[in-house]
């Protein structure tokens, strides 16, 4: 990282550290974020900002400190698909991965490896749209979380990041015998609603992927069901798969794509009707049916 020279005004660049600057004791608030931070991988300003601050200004001038004290990185990039302006993308840095490593659990040179990866391909601008895929996946997380705590009837329970979901599996047919598969969904989530549970896994689909590729998904989502990895997983015999994606004619295309295999479990919408307001409204179109539905409809 790079450090201010003597003649430069402390705190005036946006990029380069200030030599001098004041300590700051961590609040569990500044823990929280640099979880969160890890969790999603990289954030935007104005998405920590909804989850954690009062304002926009707040969470700048706290940001800025974590920054300037080595708990998180960041990065000015350009212009990307789903953020129109040039915020500061923050990602954890070294001081950072100590306190998730503390907080989590998780192995420390586990999170240095990754802090490496990504901030080697930030620095080569290689891979802004894997980034647009990121950060429309924070977002989703963002307005499923927003939108049920804003429902008085619905309680949020969980949101599981992407890496915590990996997992493997196996199951038996009578053609090919027992077959293992690698299972990746982009995130899960838990909610109930009057006291009913739902669950759920995501798929964001900026639609690069083919339709053969996406068609191999469908199948692990069903093997995965069937093979009993699930409930003995996460203690619960159903969940829906959520697909975000861009447009109305990807939208369509995947629907077919699926039900060439099932009319169950996978619902469909767009990735501009996700946000907070109408995450639970009836933007739902699901494989197999006409219509549109609300993710709090029973069946």
């Amino acid at each position: 990282m790079k450090r201010s020279n003597s003649n430069q005004k402390e705190g005036r660049s946006r990029t380069i550290r200030p030599d001098k600057r004041k300590p700051i004791a961590l609040t569990p608030r500044d823990k929280e974020i640099l979880v969160r931070v890890w969790q999603d991988k990289m954030l935007y300003t104005s998405q920590i900002a909804r989850i954690f601050f009062p304002s926009p200004e707040a969470a700048k001038a706290r940001l800025r400190k974590l920054w300037e004290n080595g708990y998180l990185e960041r990065s000015f990039l350009p212009t990307l698909i789903f953020h129109g302006s040039s915020e500061a993308l923050y990602l954890l840095d070294r001081k950072g991965a100590d306190i998730v490593s503390a907080k989590l659990g998780v192995d420390r040179n586990r999170i240095l490896q990754t802090i490496r990866y990504l901030k080697g391909k930030i620095e080569k601008k290689s891979f802004l749209l894997s980034l647009d895929h990121t950060l429309a996946l924070a977002e989703f997380r963002i307005a499923f979380e927003e939108a049920a705590r804003a429902h008085a009837d619905v309680e949020y329970e969980r949101w599981i990041p992407e890496r915590m979901c990996q997992d493997k599996y196996s199951v038996y047919s009578f053609s090919e015998g027992k077959t293992t598969g690698k299972f990746r969904p982009d995130g899960y989530g838990q909610y109930r609603y009057q006291g009913k549970p739902f669950s759920f896994f995501v798929e964001v689909d900026l639609g690069t992927m083919s339709r053969k590729a996406f068609e191999g998904k469908v199948v692990r989502y069903l093997d995965y069901s069937n093979s009993g990895r699930y409930e003995e997983r996460y203690g619960t015999k159903f969940f829906r798969v959520l697909v975000a994606t861009i447009g109305k004619g990807r939208l369509e295309n995947l629907k077919r794509v699926t039900e060439r295999h099932t009319d169950t479990i996978f619902w469909f919408t767009t990735l501009s009707h996700i946000c907070r307001e109408r995450f639970f409204d009836r933007i739902w179109q699901r494989a197999g049916k006409r219509g549109i539905y609300s993710l709090l409809d029973r069946t």
